[in-house]
């Protein structure tokens, strides 16, 4: 049985994964309760860990992952596999601009985004970022994946799909070390 740590911030992903995790018997889990600028209340909870899911931010990640990647480096887990969402739009790959409803300043976030991702990507831990459009509370779909470095238009999709795309990450150990957008097939 693998063990999956999340961590959230309110993310409407979250709460739609926690009924597919509920069904699966080969993944337990359980949600970080503290302070994700703590790299102390970290190591606790880093105990025994397998897989990671960070649906922290959309500001500050940057500050949580320094704490985060202190206690893994202090706690040493031996965590296989570690999935990030993050946002359309931090790789200047969207063909137009697109909208961060809870963001003060556009462009502090998309480097404390861009941070976070290189903190992973030099952790050396198998990763996934998922880079999500516009999030809304439709049913499961049809959805599209882009690439890292593939133009995508700024389009929506479903917190149902994301999980899906999540579930199956972990689950099949599908992209490994590989930066995805997810949009929803008929938005461009």
């Amino acid at each position: 049985m693998k063990k999956l740590l999340i961590l959230n911030q309110h993310s409407p992903v979250v709460s739609e994964l926690l009924p597919l995790l509920d069904e699966s018997d080969e993944i337990s889990y359980r949600i970080f309760q503290g302070d994700v600028q703590s790299a102390g209340d970290y190591v606790t909870a880093l105990s025994g860990v397998d897989w990671l899911l960070s649906a922290l931010g959309p500001e500050d990640v940057d500050l949580d992952f320094e704490e985060l990647f202190d206690a893994i480096d202090q706690a040493a887990p031996k965590i296989q596999h570690f999935v990030m969402l993050s946002y359309a739009g931090i790789d200047d790959e969207l063909k137009s601009p697109m909208v961060f409803p809870e963001v003060k300043n556009r462009q502090e976030f998309i480097k404390q985004q861009r941070y976070a991702i290189k903190i992973v990507d030099e952790s050396e831990i198998p990763y996934s970022i998922i880079r999500m459009s516009s999030l809304t509370d439709g049913k499961r779909s049809d959805y599209q994946l882009f690439n890292e470095g593939n133009k995508m238009s700024v389009g929506s999709v479903s917190a149902k799909n994301v999980a899906d795309l999540i579930f199956d990450a972990f689950v099949n150990q599908k992209l490994i070390n590989h930066s995805v957008g997810i949009m929803d097939s008929g938005n461009d």
